[in-house]
């Protein structure tokens, strides 16, 4: 008799929401802050809140949002390492492009690094410092990352007295790193600039959000508390960065279960941007979103829904079909509906944000395997095995090429992939890639997560045709676990109880 399986929260709860983790992109000012949102350091831009300062809006939304995208793509045609970068991905000169293509590439992720890169270097101190830029933009402009280091790591041996730049340096080789996918050796670098300017939330918050990125979850929680702190003293409790930094702590405390926590500081974030920016705002629609996603993980897949398909529509409208965060409304809206088994709705969603994700991102971004394992989840349920093993397989190597082996995202993979080869009677390698996603969730999520619950319960289940003293044991384990965390009407609970249920049932027999 063939058990009802749990599919790994299907990455739908664990990371669904590919771009909520939020890192501000300027330090304190309310001109040239650009709201930011990403889970897993693949940064997609959203929409610019204009030249006025948001405290003061005189136009409409609509207006706001032409000028801010009119703005973008000023800026665009003078930025040559943009010009590059479209180059790469279009094969055509940004002037060549379509509306739609002009605007969503103005907000997606070189935009982004390259502001972040200006604040850095208009707040260079030393004269030799200042001097190193021109050298660094002509090799950015070539994506020539490995000129950059060897520039970033030969000022550091000559100028290692310069002490008042070295936060700065620091943080521009994480930076580097980052965009070469090397996320260990961006935190490396991240860290240190934090601690050399250990109250300067910009450097707390980019250390924060790789540390996020790489699954070290319980270490990235005091720097970015310590940035919310910084954040509301200088600026007040109602300032946008303020909401930026709250919906960065919520979700980390999401990550780690911690639900009664995380809600009141998205509720609260998503109050001040819906006053700053209007209801009708990109920032107000990624808040809907976290929102959203933790009622999904709670299991209030009704409540998550409507606020997803809320959140697609604003989106939508400001920033047209072909926006990478249109692409993650789509994904996220399709795993709500896949949690209630509708998988032939889920299948056509999932498939267009994955086509509007790779036009966008490239083929090789941590975005695509989301999108791949989430599609594969949906193709497992509807019995297309060979396709769904396909996407796995191709999410599982983009993960560890980015991330190792060890991050918890690549336990919900392999989880996954476990389960459908399990269905195909590969009992053995199924048994085997369990056993290590449970390995890896204990070590980075400790033994009472509910992410080891859901392993174990599928690993009891993979465990009974060869091994059916072991799978009670563990069947067990995972209820208390869940009913701990989730409580006992949680849709995952109850499916660890039906679990164990026919464990039990089958023992007797």
């Amino acid at each position: 008799m063939r058990k009802p399986a749990i599919s790994i929260a299907s990455l739908w709860s664990a990371i669904t929401i590919a771009t909520s983790f939020i890192a501000p992109s300027s330090c304190l000012s309310a001109e040239q802050v650009k709201i930011t949102a990403s889970k897993g350091g693949n940064f997609s831009g959203k929409q610019q809140a204009g030249s006025k300062k948001v405290s003061s809006p005189d136009t409409s939304a609509t207006s706001q949002k032409n000028h801010a995208v009119q703005q973008n793509i000023d800026n665009a045609r003078s930025d040559s390492a943009l010009q590059k970068i479209v180059q790469n991905i279009y094969e055509k000169s940004f002037d060549e492009l379509s509306e739609d293509d002009a605007i969503t590439i103005t907000q997606t992720c070189p935009v982004k690094a390259e502001k972040n890169y200006e604040l850095v270097k208009q707040d260079a101190v030393g004269e030799e410092f200042s001097a190193l830029f021109p050298k660094i933009e002509a090799a950015r402009k070539k994506l020539d990352y490995n000129e950059v280091n060897r520039l970033l790591k030969d000022f550091r041996e000559r100028y290692n007295d310069f002490r008042h730049d070295h936060a700065k340096l620091n943080y521009l080789q994480g930076q580097n790193f980052e965009m070469q996918v090397n996320y260990p050796e961006a935190e490396r670098y991240y860290r240190k600039a934090a601690a050399i300017e250990d109250e300067n939330p910009f450097y707390l918050n980019a250390h924060a959000v790789i540390l996020n990125t790489l699954g070290r979850y319980a270490e990235a929680e005091s720097p970015l508390r310590r940035a919310l702190a910084i954040y509301e003293e200088t600026l007040g409790p109602k300032h946008p960065v303020v909401a930026m930094s709250l919906n960065n702590l919520a979700k980390l405390l999401q990550y780690q279960s911690k639900y009664n926590e995380a809600e009141p500081l998205f509720r609260r974030a998503l109050a001040i941007n819906e006053k700053a920016f209007g209801a009708d705002h990109p920032v107000v629609a990624s808040n809907l979103s976290h929102i959203a996603n933790l009622l999904e993980a709670r299991g209030k897949y009704g409540q998550a829904k409507q606020l997803y398909r809320h959140s697609l529509a604003i989106d939508l409208k400001a920033l047209g079909p072909k926006h990478p965060d249109v692409a993650t409304n789509l994904n996220n809206l399709a795993g709500v509906l896949a949690s209630q088994g509708k998988y032939s709705e889920a299948e056509p969603l999932f498939r267009r944000a994955l086509v509007i994700d790779e036009a966008v991102l490239g083929k090789g971004n941590l975005k695509i395997a989301i999108c791949l394992n989430n599609l594969a989840n949906v193709l497992e349920a509807r019995g297309k095995y060979i396709e769904a093993e396909s996407f796995y397989r191709q999410a599982l190597a983009l993960y560890e090429k980015a991330l190792g082996t060890e991050h918890p995202d690549i336990a919900a993979i392999l989880g996954n992939l476990a389960l459908l080869l399990h269905d195909m009677n590969q009992n053995d390698e199924a048994v085997t890639l369990m056993r290590r996603a449970l390995a890896i969730q204990e070590t980075t999520l400790g033994p009472y997560d509910p992410a080891v619950a859901t392993s174990l319960s599928n690993l009891a289940l993979l465990s009974v045709q060869d091994k059916p003293e072991e799978a009670v044991p563990l069947a067990r384990r995972a209820l208390i676990i869940m009913e701990n965390a989730l409580g006992t009407n949680h849709p995952t609970t109850i499916k660890c109880q039906k679990n164990l249920n026919s464990l039990l049932l089958e023992n007797k027999q």
